[in-house]
């Protein structure tokens, strides 16, 4: 007899967070002796398919950064299936959600960059317009540049949909047009490597010319040495899951969990005191 198992909605479970997202949920549901049904819609991102995945035919079902439209919530929430969200928030529906804490994670990059760093000229690389992590940490970006009185001209907002090759088009655009700037916030860290791949071979020094951070840590970011906030991703996965067999066991759970990050300081941004004689 097959065991029950969990649903996963998700657009590519080979990118980076999603598969670090779906570690976890596969950590936690393991050990309960339940199976795993991924609906992983968009492996080819250039043709993606509609959502498959039958939710009458699991226990309850993970939904991975807004990779489910707000209708299938909808029906999911209408005919009492658990449902556990990661990344996403629906305020309308009474559906819990686990985040990494986008505002603590920007805050920390623009204060390091700008207190540490003695930067001024700020670019920003947004994430997918409309995604959840991408608005909150452009949201929290545009409230730290308020709060120092930074001005960011609309052309230092560089469209990023989370790609690195998408990131490095618009710097090199940048570039290109002359804009001047001495640091560089990308909304993941895949960006941030791209960023810093392409002002090297643009022939700027990093971090002497410009300091480059990023959002999220893994090990490419490591081995980049890339400055950037951690956030546990694995550990999301997990708390999702948890909350999701929570409700299967009866219990109602709503509202946000929110996972702090921390800074770690790597070569792409050095503090302004270690460059001092």
């Amino acid at each position: 007899m097959m065991a029950a198992q969990l649903g996963i909605i998700t657009n590519n479970q080979h990118q980076v967070f999603q598969r670090a997202v779906i570690a976890g949920i596969r950590e936690v549901v393991e050990t309960h002796g339940l199976g795993l049904l991924i609906d992983s819609y968009a492996d080819d991102e250039t043709h993606p398919r509609p959502v498959t995945l039958d939710y009458h035919a699991v226990e309850g079902v993970c939904v991975i950064a807004d990779a489910a439209p707000v209708d299938l919530l909808q029906a999911m929430v209408a005919a009492g299936k658990p449902v556990s969200l990661v990344s996403h928030r629906v305020p309308s529906l009474p559906i819990p959600t686990v985040s990494a804490d986008n505002m603590q994670g920007v805050g920390e990059l623009v204060q390091h960059v700008v207190e540490g760093c003695q930067r001024q000229q700020l670019v920003f690389i947004r994430g997918l317009s409309g995604q959840w992590d991408a608005d909150g940490r452009e949201n929290a970006f545009r409230q730290e540049i308020m709060r120092y009185n930074l001005h960011v001209p609309p052309a230092h907002m560089l469209r990023g949909d989370f790609s690195a090759s998408m990131a490095a088009h618009s710097l090199q655009t940048l570039i290109a047009n002359g804009a001047r700037f001495d640091a560089v916030i990308a909304a993941d860290y895949l960006m941030a490597i791209a960023a810093v791949e392409t002002l090297r071979g643009a022939g700027y020094r990093v971090p002497d010319d410009v300091s480059v951070v990023g959002f999220g840590d893994a090990r490419e970011a490591e081995a980049a040495g890339l400055t950037t906030v951690a956030a546990d991703v694995v550990e999301q996965g997990r708390r999702a899951a948890r909350q999701l067999l929570s409700q299967i066991n009866g219990l109602r759970i709503r509202g946000m969990t929110v996972l702090s990050v921390r800074l770690i300081v790597r070569d792409t941004s050095l503090p302004q005191s270690v460059n001092l004689p």
